[in-house]
């Protein structure tokens, strides 16, 4: 039985989906993807999102924190916007993604950290929330 016909995984991919992707614009995502190939995208979601996403050896929060580390250190950012949300959205909370990217700057550098604040910023405005240095105390 293939990944399109495992009833669990179609569950599982969903449930994740939704608790991840909660807020996401589609701009790299599956709808994206499916505008080039329906079939291909729905096989890619089903194994990302319905295996890689939703294995439990670690945390939902402790993925999204790793993701954000790759992705800061790869420069990639649009796929960091859609994960620091995914990362807020399990249980980050905004210190912790802001500790994440300045811990990158031993691995990637200052710019890479630079443009992934910059991200993170779009991120947090979009959801109205503050930065973590603006708190009240």
């Amino acid at each position: 039985m293939g990944l399109i016909d495992d009833p669990a995984i179609r569950e599982k991919t969903k449930r994740t989906s939704a608790t991840l992707f909660k807020g996401v614009s589609n701009e790299v995502g599956f709808e994206h993807w499916k505008r080039f190939d329906k079939g291909l995208a729905r096989d890619l979601s089903l194994f990302f999102t319905g295996v890689m996403y939703s294995r439990e050896v670690i945390s939902q929060k402790q993925r999204e924190l790793c993701a954000v580390a790759s992705l800061t250190v790869l420069h990639r950012p649009k796929e960091l916007g859609i994960h620091i949300q995914a990362a807020l959205n399990v249980g980050a909370t905004r210190q912790e993604v802001a500790e994440v990217i300045f811990q990158q700057a031993t691995y990637g550098g200052m710019p890479v950290v630079v443009d992934a604040l910059e991200v993170y910023g779009k991120v947090l405005t979009e959801r109205g929330e503050p930065f973590p240095g603006e708190e009240a105390k």
